[in-house]
């Protein structure tokens, strides 16, 4: 009789609610950061979703994940970028473009002083589709102005 009480008491059988990465009372279950694939990874492994192509979202995807109560019962659920569609600034091509971007695209704007300079800075693979034709405009527009002022 000894031996079934030690085998289920609480100190040597975990149960659902212990077990786990971390078996602290309520964040067991929860992902961590660390568990979901990073947005460079996800975009090298061809995992960006086609809203992407359409704006400026830094590089920002569809994370999954569960929502955890109190019971514990599981249940799927996204998170989706922030997305907002705004007009920003192109100094070099002297207009405004409309286009859907992340907080986190307008953050990084800011941080290197500007669209274009954000276009020329940034990785392919947080540009996505649109921002990779955006910066090939640039680009022409760059040369244009190059080509007139050497005439």
């Amino acid at each position: 009789m000894f031996a079934t009480l030690v085998r289920w008491s609480r100190t040597t059988y975990r149960g659902a609610r212990g077990s786990g990465p971390g078996r602290s009372g309520k964040t067991d279950a929860r992902s961590s950061p660390a568990s979901r694939p990073t947005e460079v990874i996800a975009a090298h492994a061809g995992r960006t979703f086609k809203r992407a192509q359409r704006g400026l979202y830094d590089g920002r995807i569809i994370q999954f994940g569960n929502t955890i109560p109190n019971s514990r019962h599981k249940t799927g659920r996204t998170w989706k970028p922030n997305v907002q569609r705004k007009a920003i600034w192109s100094e070099t091509m002297q207009t405004w473009i409309r286009t859907r971007v992340t907080t986190s695209a307008l953050r990084s704007i800011a941080k290197h002083g500007g669209l274009d300079q954000y276009l020329a800075r940034t990785k392919d693979t947080h540009l996505g589709e649109f921002g990779r034709t955006l910066r090939e405009r640039l680009a022409l527009t760059l040369r244009a102005k190059r080509l007139q002022n050497q005439s």
